[in-house]
Order: C-alpha cells, then structure tokens, then sequence
C-alpha cells in the first residue's frame, strides 16, 4: 500500500516501522463500504429468515424440532448465498514494488534499507517434506513459488537469486544504476549491512540533497489456494481438504508434549507467553504478544469455558474459538503509530489493523502454551487491482494419536502449520492473493521481526518514504474460484 512518512526531526539513524493498513482516506472509504455492506448483507439475511420462517410455518407442522433445527438450516443456508470473498484457485502474475526515499535536506544524506529476499512457501512453512510415513516422506505442496526477484533504480535489471540460497558480500555490491547507491545480498550476521535471521537484500548508499532514491522490485509469482482445515465453508477442491484439521482428529494440550519437533517448539515458542519485544531494550518491555496479561487470561478462560465440555481440551476447538471472538470482538481499524498495538491493547481497546489483531489472537493462544508465529507480505484483491502490506499469524497444531496411526504418520510428524488471517476471515486457509514474504524464523524471544519492521535507517533531518505494489503483468487465474464468507454475524 502506498503509506508516506512524514517529514521527521530524527537523526543519526533512526529505524522507522513499516505501516501497515491503508491512508486515512482509502480506509474511511472502506469503512464506509462495509458499513454499506453490513447494512445490506443484513437487510437481505433478515428477508431470507422472513422467508424461510413462511416457509418453515406454511408447509411443516411447528414441532419443536423444526425451530430447534432453524438456526442451522439458517446458517447452512447463509453460507450458500450470503456476501463472500472469492478467490483464485491458482494465480501468476508479476509484482512490482517501487520504493522511493526522498531526502529533503540540502547536504547529502547516507541510508540502509533492508528488504527480504521472499521465501518459498509451502505448506510447512518452508520445508519440502511434511508427514513421515515410515518408509517415505510425503513432499510439500507448494502454495508461493517465487520464480525471479529483479531490482534497479529505473527498471528491473540485477537479478537477486530466490530459487538457491546465494550470498553478495558489500565488497562486490552492485550499483543500482542511479549513480549514488548499490544492492548487495550478504550472509547473516549482526551488523548494520547484514540481516540476523532472514536473507535479505542490502540497500545503501548517500542520496544528494533535495533528491530522491527509488527502488524498482519487480517479483514473478506463482501462487495456489491450500487449506489446512476441513471446514465446511472451504470447497472441498482445496488442495489440503482431504487431510483437513477439525475438532475430531485434533490433538488436545497434552500432545503439544509430544516428543520431537512439536514438543521442541511448544518449548521454544509456546512456553514463551511474551514474544517480541519492541522496546529494543529501552526501559519497560512492551510485548507485541502477552499471554500472561490480566486481560488476555481472562479471555482465555471465558473463551474455554464457553466450549461444550469434550473439548475443553481440544487444540483447535480453542483455537478456533479464540479467531471467532477476536474475528467478531475487534474491528478492524487504522493501526497505532509505533509500536503497534499489543495483544492486551487490541482486546482491551476493540479495535486494530492486520497485525494488531494477529497479535490479539496468538495473545490468547499463547495462554494454552499453543506456539504461534507471524507471517508477513502483502494482499491484494481478486482482480490484483489494489496491494496493501500485511500481517498475518501460523499456528502448530498436532493431530490426535489416533489419527495419526490411522493413517501411519509417525506422531513426530504429525501435525499442521497453518496460516490464520483474523481481518480477511481466513482460518487455516492460504489464497493466491497473498504474497508471503516473511515467515519468522527461530530466534530469542521472537526478535526476528524486529527485522521486518525496521527496516530503514537514515540519517536525515527532512526526508519522505514511499512503497507503492502494482501487479504488472497478469493476473492469470486457472483452476476456477472458490469463496469464503464475510461472516457478518453468527
């Protein structure tokens, strides 16, 4: 999404955060859309439940199991004709990013831009194997291949290796074209032309007083629906349906223990109840994700209590449930300036962006030890007509014991890693309209990020940053459409 800084006093580079959402106008024209479409999206469910009660009270005797059965033929019937997002089943299209930073001081100015080389995603994360069967290994599917990753200041030409792990040190640094910076691509490592957790491209150089540095990104993707659930809202044409997580072959808290590599990251990450850490070390730490606050235990607790008994101490029935409440508790609005809001801030204040609301529900989710876990990018519609940047959650969930065996997937490896997105309604579901271009990696308390947020330094007094996305080639959609719910009330 376009989104301008504004002119700064900052100096001695100072790390700025990449905003997420859309500027006030395109975002007060959204609401004002979907207030339009709430409004009719009701009006219209309002007629169908006139209709159906004549119906219903017309042609059936009025037993008491014909209203015990009224809401569900209403929700069944809702879903079938009610509003939806419709999506691609496949996509190709070419991406291109402009980035353009603007210095408004009178000398020249130095800077440092991070942007990450895109992953690779499939529907473990980044691996190319999922279950182990014993004598074999099912292989991945893909859901994101990146073919190509250009750069250059007026159009595309530094080819940036996305298909092979490949590294550019400083020393051999590219020039853009523009005469006064270069890209490199180099190892991981901590310092300030490196990236410590993810492969990253290197933007550098010293922009000439009252000039401009643009960045042109221009990015070949091919891109596949995938469901990690069975619900029944997702046509079963998915790919993933067939092996689908529900509340019968989910794992309960206790196979979150399961040893191996599920246990490891309930460990590493699920224990951890505080994750990322924006203070950067300055004073108090302001968690992004905070399961052990007041607000956000209590929460958890109502949300498992309001679950029928036999799954209390269900994964995803948990879940599941904790998307449902902050999907309908928290409305979608402008995000906080830097930082964003926490999860206890998100729940608390009922409203929040993209990230805000991603941080809300892994919040809740971290209270059951459940680990969760951000994915970044960008989003755009089905006609690719309009980009936003955004942020959305993964979650590990294990399969039950018994289906596990069931189907002779070794318990080790017998789970899902699935990607939630609470403000588009997407449970466990990834749409080719979105572009996957961050999947935290392992790090100490969730500091990778960090590496995603800030990823600009300069030293300027005066200066402007601008990312625009366009789709400029494509897209081509194959395979049909499928549409998921709005869901306006349930």
């Amino acid at each position: 999404m376009p989104g301008r800084v504004g002119p700064s006093d900052m100096q001695s580079y100072q790390p700025q955060r990449v905003q997420y959402g859309m500027d006030p106008r395109r975002s007060a024209a959204r609401r004002q859309k979907a207030r339009r479409k709430k409004k009719s999206g009701k009006q219209f469910r309002n007629l169908v439940l006139v209709i159906v009660i004549a119906f219903v009270f017309l042609f059936t005797p009025a037993q008491e199991h014909v209203n015990r059965q009224l809401d569900i033929w209403l929700g069944d019937l809702w879903k079938k004709i009610g509003p939806a997002h419709e999506y691609p089943v496949v996509t190709e299209y070419t991406l291109q990013r402009t980035i353009e930073i603007d210095n408004m001081d009178s000398g020249d100015r130095n800077f440092v831009y991070r942007l990450p080389i895109p992953i690779q995603r499939t529907n473990r994360g980044t691996e190319l194997s999922t279950f182990d069967r014993g004598a074999s290994f099912d292989m991945a599917i893909g859901l994101q291949w990146v073919k190509s990753m250009n750069v250059g200041a007026s159009f595309s030409n530094i080819g940036v290796p996305v298909t092979s792990e490949e590294y550019l040190g400083p020393e051999s640094a590219i020039s853009l074209g523009d005469g006064f910076s270069t890209v490199h691509w180099p190892v991981k490592g901590s310092g300030n032309e490196e990236c410590d957790y993810l492969r990253c491209l290197i933007w550098k150089g010293e922009i000439p007083g009252n000039s401009v540095a643009t960045m042109i990104v221009r990015y070949e993707i091919e891109s596949s629906a995938y469901t990690w659930g069975a619900d029944d809202t997702i046509s079963t044409s998915i790919a993933g349906h067939a092996n689908g997580m529900n509340a019968l072959n989910s794992g309960k808290f206790a196979d979150l223990y399961r040893p191996g590599w599920v246990k490891g990251t309930t460990e590493l990450i699920g224990e951890e109840h505080q994750w990322y850490d924006r203070s950067s070390g300055a004073g108090q730490p302001n968690w992004a994700i905070d399961g052990d606050h007041h607000i956000v235990q209590s929460i958890a607790d109502n949300i498992l209590a309001s679950l029928p008994a036999d799954e209390q101490d269900n994964i995803y029935s948990f879940s599941h449930a904790a998307f449902i409440y902050v999907r309908d508790a928290v409305t979608y609005g402008p995000g906080s300036p830097y930082p964003p809001r926490s999860g206890p801030t998100c729940l608390a204040q009922e409203i929040g962006d993209c990230d805000e609301q991603s941080n809300a529900w892994m919040s809740i989710l971290r209270t059951k030890n459940i680990p969760t876990w951000y994915e970044f990018g960008a989003l755009t519609s089905m006609d690719h007509d309009m980009w936003e940047a955004h942020a959305w959650a993964v979650v590990l969930i294990p399969y039950s014991g018994t289906w596990c065996d069931q189907n002779g997937i070794n318990s080790d490896s017998c789970y899902i890693e699935g990607s939630v997105d609470v403000v588009n309604n997407k449970w466990l579901l990834h749409t080719p309209t979105a572009f996957a271009e961050f999947l935290e990696p392992e790090s100490p308390m969730g500091e990778a990020p960090d590496e995603f947020y800030k990823v600009m330094s300069i030293n300027a007094f005066q200066y402007n940053w601008l990312e625009d996305w366009e789709t400029v080639v494509g897209p081509i959609h194959t395979g049909g459409t499928f549409k998921v719910p709005f869901i306006v009330g349930e």
